[in-house]
């Protein structure tokens, strides 16, 4: 059964002695923290890693803009919509750069699909996630409102021992083989410069 927002808020503040909760409105001071946590930690925890229930593709717009003889970009393309984090593109190219969080410019102008995580509606968030995300919040929320200091410290080795877990069941959803046929130092996500040259 797929849980709510009131319901993953209500568990993570239990965690912390709290009485559950049924609503987000009308609520203390713990409650209004705990939805602001909430907001702040999920697109933060989705974009840390590939969950594969929150990774999707789809065809980009290429939009009409004029772009100046001197910049290196061929195209500009809109990101989609709830976009968090890029993992690759189809085809697979590697110069491109993302600009004000909403265009990629690539030195391409053909068709292009990007596959990228993007925040589900939390009636999709698997049941393992949300045992482990649980303590993502209250682990958050013991730094100041946790009613001892001790509790801080059991949340946070709880967290890290259900993110393993989660992490661990998520990938049973990928295939055990490497899915770069390349070089990992050609490789366009690896970061930084490397494998961001002009030469195609």
């Amino acid at each position: 059964m797929a849980l709510t927002q009131v319901q993953i808020i209500s568990n993570a503040l239990l965690q912390l002695g709290h009485a559950p909760i049924t609503s987000l409105t009308g609520g203390d001071e713990m409650v209004t923290a705990a939805v602001s946590a909430y907001n702040l930690k999920l697109p933060s925890v989705l974009s840390s890693g590939n969950w594969r229930f929150a990774v999707q593709i789809q065809v980009l717009e290429l939009l009409v803009e004029d772009l100046p003889p001197e910049v290196p970009w061929k195209a500009v393309y809109l990101l989609p919509a709830g976009f968090l984090k890029t993992i690759r593109l189809f085809p697979n190219i590697y110069t491109w750069d993302i600009y004000t969080n909403d265009r990629i410019y690539a030195y391409y102008n053909g068709p292009l699909a990007m596959e990228y995580v993007f925040q589900p509606d939390v009636s999709k968030l698997p049941a393992h996630f949300v045992d482990y995300f649980t303590y993502e919040i209250s682990a958050y929320l013991a730094l100041t409102n946790a009613q001892k200091t001790e509790y801080y410290t059991a949340l946070e080795a709880k967290r890290i021992q259900m993110q393993a877990m989660s992490n661990a069941i998520e990938t049973q959803n990928r295939p055990q083989f490497s899915q770069v046929n390349i070089p990992v130092l050609n490789n366009r996500y690896v970061g930084g410069f490397i494998g961001n040259g002009f030469n195609q």
